[in-house]
């Protein structure tokens, strides 16, 4: 119910003194279908999902959602991840004012985590040094590409 306003809390208690209900607005009913007009509206609704197809996930880079699931960094693994440290942030938002710095610093880290996951699932770059959960694995640097080398042949 929304908030009522100063005036619309005097005229319910006007209403009340004088003994007078709130007009109350009449709800059309609705008639009920037949079984025929059911079994039609559910053949219109699954012919109408089948014609949308699949969905197109476009908020997720490709190359995120083309992992294999036993990959470290697979999109429903990070989604999961990301899920819990967004419920987790909200349960210590009163650190973000704290006056203990270590606090404040926790608050910190995790919003950031939570940036930089959502970050990954839409552009696919790791801006993190950690991964997993609770950030318990540290991220290890792969060459992939060997940097031009100088001098002796």
């Amino acid at each position: 119910m929304p908030k009522q306003t100063k005036r619309e809390l005097e005229k319910e208690k006007i209403r009340k003194e004088l003994g007078i209900e709130a007009p109350k607005k009449p709800r059309k009913k609705r008639k009920p279908m037949t079984e025929e007009q059911r079994a039609a509206a559910i053949e219109r609704l699954a012919k109408a999902r089948a014609a949308k197809g699949p969905p197109k996930n476009s908020s997720i880079h490709p190359d995120v959602l083309s992992l294999p699931e036993d990959h470290p960094l697979a999109y429903k693994k990070v989604k999961e991840w990301l899920d819990y440290n967004k419920d987790h942030l909200k349960s210590i938002k009163h650190q973000a004012v704290s006056k203990d710095s270590k606090e404040r610093q926790e608050f910190q880290t995790v919003q950031t985590y939570v940036k930089n996951l959502g970050t990954y699932i839409k552009d696919n770059v790791w801006c993190d040094h950690r991964y997993g959960k609770m950030m318990e694995h540290k991220m290890e640097w792969v060459t992939v590409v060997p940097a031009k080398t100088t001098g002796a042949k």
